[in-house]
């Protein structure tokens, strides 16, 4: 069975397609080694990103990217990992500013982001830090790779 990606895109950004998001979760996840994954990706602007960030963490400003674990699914076809949040203006900001190409950085936060789902963080304590990042820099680098994003 393949994954169901849903992907809602809420601005208008004709270099971040619906396609090329959904082939880079597909990439992500395979790499992951996950199948029959139901993930909802949401792209949005930097001022709804910041509602979110206040309404969940407390935090009056926005990010780039926001991850809403689902929990247990059960009796249901699908593992249902969640969501993700990104705001396509911050990323692009953001991507100028750490030299990665806007959708080298898309890929960047959507594998963080997908990590997140699967209970990974790096708030926690440094060990746990540096096993995200690890692995979020190995299967960034792969995605990159075999999408060949420019």
């Amino acid at each position: 069975m393949k994954n169901k990606i849903l992907i809602n895109k809420e601005v208008y950004d004709k270099e971040i397609t619906k396609e090329f998001v959904k082939k880079a979760v597909e990439q992500i996840l395979k790499n992951l080694q996950l199948e029959n994954i139901e993930i909802s990706i949401t792209l949005t602007d930097n001022d709804t990103i910041k509602s979110i960030n206040k309404e969940w963490r407390n935090k009056d400003k926005p990010t780039d990217v926001l991850s809403f674990p689902f929990g247990d699914t059960i009796g249901y076809k699908y593992r249902v990992l969640g969501d993700v949040i990104i705001s396509l203006p911050y990323a692009k900001k953001q991507a100028q500013e750490i030299g990665f190409s806007y959708k080298q950085e898309i890929v960047r936060l959507l594998t963080h982001g997908i990590l997140h789902l699967l209970g990974y963080d790096h708030e926690t304590n440094e060990e746990d830090a540096k096993v995200m990042f690890n692995l979020q820099d190995k299967i960034f680098e792969k995605v990159i790779d075999e999408l060949q994003v420019p």
